[in-house]
């Protein structure tokens, strides 16, 4: 004995599914976006995307990355830019170190003033940025803040990096707020 079934009419089958994946599709969860960055003791960590490549096979555009390492103690900041080459030992990512002396540049006297406090973390200039994100790094015992961008030259097969102080500048304290905002 066969018991028969009912199946759904074909042009309801398709409106519901297309309404379905219409719906799913305009309701995904949001993207999860790596920042790279980390905290121990006197040291931090952090990443930001110093220019943009053309990759002629892929045809795809992609951003390169520096590492920024900063010691507040010895007030230094180091930067790598990991860029991946074959040979016959095998697979290389660091090239060189390129290192900054934060205390010339914040003009610190690390042995006789205050022990420096260093905050840093990559901007944002959206499309002014050729790809580039400066680097802001904050002092808070002198209240300055200092804007550093990582350049890569090539000369011929090799390239060398470098790291610039674009600018200094000493922000004030913030004002208190009004008894009506707290």
């Amino acid at each position: 004995m066969s018991i028969p079934r009912r199946r759904i009419p074909t042009p309801a089958a398709l409106t519901i599914g297309l309404a379905l994946g219409w719906f799913l599709a305009g309701h995904r969860p949001p993207v999860a976006r790596a920042v790279g960055g980390d905290r121990f003791g006197d040291y931090s960590l952090t990443t930001g995307p110093i220019q943009v490549q053309y990759n002629e096979r892929t045809k795809t555009q992609g951003s390169q990355e520096a590492i920024y390492y900063l010691d507040w103690s010895g007030g230094r900041l180091v930067a790598m830019v990991p860029v991946q080459r074959q040979s016959t030992g095998g697979s290389q990512m660091i090239d060189s170190f390129i290192e900054r002396d934060l205390a010339a540049d914040f003009k610190l006297d690390v042995e006789r003033g205050p022990n420096p406090h260093f905050l840093m973390t990559p901007g944002s200039l959206g499309a002014y940025g050729d790809g580039c994100a400066p680097l802001f790094v904050f002092e808070t015992t002198t209240k300055k803040v200092g804007v550093y961008k990582l350049q890569i030259q090539q000369i011929g097969l090799k390239s060398s990096s470098k790291l610039d102080l674009l600018e200094m500048k000493t922000y004030a304290a913030l004002p208190a707020l009004p008894e009506a905002a707290r």
